[in-house]
């Protein structure tokens, strides 16, 4: 053998036994090292650290066995109800499946509640304003129990007129959404019921929106009957100053005017008055979720259980005769002679 191919071989030696020995030396590395622990990654996963949500399904069903009733429901058309602020909520529900009756108008927001009054044959009355449906005392006469989702909309003297219902005997409740703080005392605080400004949210326990605030009943009333916990989609904090709070939320929300954190009540109620600080829940896409519909139906039984409404209309709310039609000229008239 030459010495270049002597050469030729030693270096091929040389590099496999360098190679070699690289890759044996690695492998000890590793095994010294030992097995790695593995990486938690639940804070990766939306579905682990997202609120759980309202479970749906129920049906709204009511408890009394009153006779028909008439119950008005005061629902302004083309606001919003409540006409408050507009809230940033977003609900994919396919509103095929969740409408009740027909879609659209203005009495689509209670129409949950309207349908269960009418199948335990009650009478709903939907009342817009005084100008295509006249004086509001005066169709309160006729009625049972009165629901406003609109108290924004509601005059002076329509205002005069629920609280006169309400001091006559019968049942009213008002909801208060957000941006109509004002409104809504000005009708509950002859029963000492008030709305605050802002609006309440939980960023902590919610369902699926920080908007859609969980609420418990915070003491014994017709409308927390069966109710575990409801959902409010955007919610004003109402009090009693002369009554109780029926439902709050949980230590964890928090109010926009303060960003305070703690529980705020949503709803109260002072004798035959109920101030809720929500209409939504009442709506065709939220009616049945968590126990909204035992809600619903609370309210349905509320509106039809006051007492005798013993509401008498003044009599400066009497429409006044008007003038007398002129004779027709072939009546016989009697008339007395002049005397000279």
């Amino acid at each position: 053998m030459s010495s270049d191919s002597r050469s030729l071989v030693g270096v091929f030696v040389l590099v496999f036994a360098v190679t070699v020995g690289a890759v044996v030396v690695g492998s000890i590395g590793l095994d010294m090292v030992g097995e790695q622990p593995e990486v938690e990654e639940d804070h990766w996963n939306l579905d682990a650290v997202a609120p759980e949500g309202a479970e749906t399904g129920g049906e709204i069903a009511m408890d009394s066995f009153e006779a028909e009733n008439t119950v008005v429901v005061h629902v302004p058309p083309s606001v919003p109800a409540g006409g408050g602020i507009a809230m940033p909520i977003e609900d994919d529900t396919d509103l095929d499946e969740a409408s009740v009756g027909s879609i659209g108008g203005a009495e689509r927001d209670i129409s949950p509640l309207a349908s269960t009054l009418a199948e335990n044959g009650h009478e709903v009355v939907f009342y817009q304003d005084e100008f295509e449906d006249g004086p509001l005392d005066e169709t309160l006469a006729e009625a049972d129990g009165f629901i406003s989702t609109g108290v924004g909309m509601l005059s002076g003297e329509e205002t005069d007129a629920v609280e006169e219902f309400a001091d006559s005997g019968g049942r009213v409740v008002l909801t208060a959404n957000p941006g109509s703080a004002g409104p809504a005392t000005d009708v509950g605080s002859s029963f000492g019921l008030y709305a605050d400004f802002g609006y309440v949210y939980d960023m902590a326990e919610n369902d699926h929106n920080y908007l859609s605030v969980f609420v418990e009943p915070a003491d014994g009333s017709p409308l927390t009957d069966g109710v575990d916990r409801a959902v409010f989609r955007g919610a004003a904090p109402v009090g009693a100053s002369d009554g109780s709070g029926t439902f709050e939320t949980s230590d964890s929300a928090q109010i926009s005017t303060t960003r305070e954190t703690g529980s705020y009540t949503v709803a109260a109620t002072s004798g035959d008055v109920a101030l809720v600080g929500d209409s939504s829940f009442m709506s065709p896409e939220n009616a049945k979720r968590a126990d909204n519909n035992v809600l619903v139906g609370n309210v349905a039984d509320y509106l039809v259980t006051g007492g005798p409404v013993t509401m008498d209309l003044d009599d400066d709310d009497e429409p006044e005769p008007g003038p007398a039609p002129p004779g027709d000229p072939d009546d016989d008239v009697d008339v007395e002679p002049i005397q000279p």
